[in-house]
């Protein structure tokens, strides 16, 4: 099981990590591949910070896609952590059931 509130502060902390890590890697990269590198700067950081919003809005599946398109964020040296969206991408979009709200049951049984 997954709380929806520990998939939606991952899906930020991730976003953020996938900023700094893309930002500080474009000195290094052929002006070839610069504007490639950028748009995916753009695109897999904000996916994730849409997927951060769609699971606190109960768009569990939706935001299971968006963490999966949020892989493109370059990290190079760092490729490791695009592995925690990936797996948890995956299970939103096959399994979104396993998400729950822990706010809501402890509420229930109170």
């Amino acid at each position: 099981m997954l709380d929806r509130q520990v998939v939606r502060l991952g899906a930020v902390a991730w976003a953020s990590a996938g900023v700094v890590l893309g930002v500080a890697s474009l000195g290094s990269v052929n002006s070839d591949a610069l504007a490639l590198v950028i748009a995916a700067c753009v695109i897999g950081p904000g996916a994730a910070f849409i997927a951060s919003w769609a699971v606190d809005h109960g768009h569990t599946r939706r935001a299971g896609w968006l963490l999966l398109l949020s892989v493109v964020t370059p990290t190079f040296f760092a490729w490791v952590l695009n592995v925690p969206a990936l797996v948890v991408g995956l299970l939103l979009v096959i399994a979104p059931q396993m998400v729950t709200d822990r706010s809501a049951v402890r509420h229930r049984r109170a």
